[in-house]
């Protein structure tokens, strides 16, 4: 009996461990089958980006009331706003790199600015003094993006798409002074800001280069960015550009964007 009670035992043992070896055996291969990798670690925090980046919009309530409402109609010369550069930083939240596609989810914040200046001779001399006209456009927005793309070659990724949600809070700086060395100096500074944030958003493609899998890469990135600003109020006595009648609009359109910027990944 004891005998009969020791090999049933052991026959239970052994159909327990071929159990858990083909388990472990299951486990084995789907792993195999569905292998991935993680450029710039799983998820978490892998990594952070800087970069230049360049957007083109359409400002044709700004350059109207500029050229028509604070430059003198003598003025050959015009002010004409349509491209702002600066700056981009963030952190790519996710960048999960699987065998045949990867994907990125990140947020950013980027600061984008564009300054003109026209100056007029205050009397008949071209060799002045001059009155000056400064305008500046700042454009900085913070958002989130997505981006999906594919591996083409060992070290070059496609963007297949990318798409961005942006929320800007421009302010435009507008400022009159002269140099006359006679004291007949005049200066006006206004500042111009919107009653809310403005969102807009934007859909592209780029490549990624690899410099370091993992660790380094450079992305080079298009996009088109679509926004609509009405008007900005004055901090000063509420005026606002253009006037809340007008048919135009402070920037009607957004346009092409494009970026470079540098990825340094944090692995996990």
């Amino acid at each position: 009996m004891i005998s009969l009670y020791l090999r049933n035992n052991k026959i239970k043992m052994k159909q327990s461990q071929f159990k858990y070896l083909i388990i472990a055996l299951s486990i084995t291969a789907f792993s195999n089958v569905n292998s991935q990798t993680c450029g710039f670690g799983c998820l978490g925090l892998s990594g952070v980006f800087g970069g230049y980046s360049i957007q083109q919009y359409e400002a044709d309530g700004l350059n109207h009331y500029l050229n028509s409402v604070i430059l003198p109609s003598s003025s050959d010369a015009k002010f004409n706003f349509k491209e702002a550069r600066g700056f981009k930083v963030g952190i790519n939240l996710i960048r999960a790199d699987y065998s045949n596609f990867f994907f990125t989810f990140k947020g950013y914040y980027q600061f984008l600015s564009e300054e003109q200046n026209i100056k007029i001779p205050l009397y008949s001399s071209a060799d002045g003094p001059y009155t000056f006209y400064d305008a500046k456009l700042e454009m900085n927005n913070w958002g989130i993006g997505l981006d999906f793309g594919i591996p083409l070659f060992s070290f070059i990724d496609w963007k297949v798409v990318e798409g961005e949600l942006k929320f800007f809070s421009p302010k435009l700086t507008q400022k009159i002074y002269n140099n006359d060395p006679l004291g007949n100096s005049i200066s006006i500074e206004n500042i111009y800001t919107p009653d809310k944030v403005q969102m807009g958003f934007s859909i592209g493609s780029g490549l990624i280069f690899n410099v370091i899998e993992d660790y380094v890469s450079l992305e080079a990135t298009g996009m088109y960015t679509f926004i609509e600003i009405t008007n900005l109020t004055s901090d000063h006595d509420g005026s606002s550009i253009p006037t809340k009648d007008s048919n135009t609009k402070f920037i009607s359109n957004g346009g092409v964007q494009a970026f470079v910027q540098l990825n340094i990944g944090i692995p996990f």
